[in-house]
């Protein structure tokens, strides 16, 4: 049998072996926090959000008995940055990360440090090799382990459920981070062929080029209007071919997601735990010109997430409308996790009564052509390019794709989106600027895996 047939069947099965062993009682009112994030993971193509095809079921099953924030945002679509933000609670403006080149700065306090000085045990099961620890993402956590990317699922699984048989008599902050659906898209054949010429395939006629001339100086795989080199299936230039491969790696990630689900339900941890799940940026698939990457624009294909939450002993699910973000995650974990911190945070806690009107800084990674800053509201979309002052408005209900854009023809929500924008960053600068971090570069190791993933030259 295959290799990953057999992976296939080990984990629909939810068994292979594992141990069953009691986690002991918990000796403290504040329960565990497991979270599971997914790389690069769109909201728009899980089927629990209506996507024609069955990408998660496992996460459709979790998402009926927690919080579904339907209109969750990520600040700035690159990992590095995005976690920053997620754990420190702190717009870039402040910790300063805006490349996954850049380092979290020794001033910023990260949520694992938080949750260590408050009786936590800390462990992170990482497959993206640029949150590397010296970076400063392994800050407040026990046990931090970057896993090798070939296989991200099964090596982030296979490290977090030996590490957990045992310990959880103490409130334990596990994170467990899948490269899965980053790129490039190579599922294992198993779940490439459940989508294979299927409707949705077979319906997309659209290619795009294959060769390109590369920006000077910078990685080859940073392109607009091509398929990036480190995403190219040999000769192939069927988009639906592309978009088959994130969604059959989608739907590889979700049964190892229900695998690590399982052993929380029979281990008797699942009701004593908070368990999140969610993802740090999205995935642009040809939106705007620019084919499977992130990180270049600050439009929603890459900025809109998916973010789950589900409370101890929670059994029905929730959708809430209103628009949260990145920056919301730890002050609400703090909240459920009942613990109090002076640290000042962007975010709210998103599980208590929301402003309809909430408005947050998007931006764009500082290491592409043009730098987009500009505002987000349920609503609507205003984005400014820092180099030419040139100008883009969207009206997101009514044009979701962000096609058409509006500065000519609606002033007054232009005014309004300039006046709110500034509003907002000189709140920020006011309230960081004794703290704002210059950010530090670092060179990254394992260059051979990064550069197969697309991150450098």
């Amino acid at each position: 049998m295959p290799k990953h047939v057999a992976l296939f069947l080990c984990l629909i099965s939810f068994g292979c072996g594992d141990p069953q062993p009691p986690p002991g009682a918990l000796q403290t009112a504040r329960p565990h926090i497991v979270l599971i994030t997914a790389d690069a993971l769109r909201p728009d193509h899980l089927s629990v959000n209506g996507y024609a095809r069955q990408t998660s079921p496992a996460i459709d099953a979790f998402a009926s008995h927690a919080w579904n924030f339907s209109e969750a945002v990520t600040v700035i679509p690159k990992t590095g940055p995005a976690f920053a933000t997620m754990f420190s609670g702190r717009h870039p403006a402040e910790h300063g990360v805006r490349s996954n080149l850049h380092s979290v700065s020794n001033s910023t306090q990260m949520l694992a440090q938080i949750l260590k000085q408050n009786g936590y045990r800390t462990a992170a099961f990482v497959g993206n090799p640029v949150l590397q620890p010296q970076l400063g993402y392994d800050r407040g956590f026990d046990k931090y382990q970057v896993l090798p990317s070939a296989d991200g699922v099964v090596t982030v699984e296979e490290s977090f459920l030996p590490w957990a048989r045992a310990g959880w008599d103490r409130p334990t902050f596990a994170w467990i981070h899948f490269l899965e659906p980053h790129g490039p898209y190579r599922p294992p054949e198993a779940f490439s062929a459940m989508f294979a010429e299927d409707e949705l395939e077979e319906s997309d006629n659209r290619t795009a080029p294959l060769s390109y001339k590369p920006l000077p100086g910078a990685t080859p795989n940073k392109v607009l209007g091509a398929i990036p080199l480190y995403q190219q299936i040999e000769d192939e230039d069927q988009l639906g071919v592309y978009i088959r491969e994130y969604d059959a790696e989608i739907r590889y990630m979700d049964t190892a997601f229900s695998r690590i689900i399982s052993f929380l339900k029979q281990s008797g941890l699942y009701d004593q735990s908070i368990v999140i799940f969610a993802a740090d940026h999205g995935e642009s698939l040809g939106e705007h010109d620019y084919y499977f990457e992130h990180g270049w624009f600050a439009y929603d294909a890459s900025l809109r997430i998916p973010l789950l939450i589900k409370e101890p002993h929670q059994t029905d699910g929730r959708t809430v409308a209103e628009q949260v973000s990145l920056l919301d995650f730890l002050p609400t974990v703090l909240a459920l996790a009942r613990v109090e911190t002076e640290q000042a945070e962007d975010g709210t806690n998103i599980l208590a009564p929301l402003n309809g009107d909430r408005a947050v800084i998007v931006e764009n990674s500082d290491r592409y052509p043009e730098r987009y800053i500009g505002l987000r509201t349920r609503s609507m979309k205003y984005l400014r390019v820092e180099s030419t002052g040139n100008e883009e408005l969207y009206n997101l209900i009514d044009d979701p794709g962000e096609a058409t854009n509006r500065v000519d023809v609606d002033n007054q929500a232009l005014k309004v989106a300039r006046e709110r924008t500034a509003g907002l960053l000189e709140r920020y600068h006011a309230r960081h600027s004794h703290t704002a971090a210059k950010p530090e570069t670092h060179e990254l190791k394992h260059l051979e895996e990064l550069r197969s993933l697309g991150y450098v030259r």
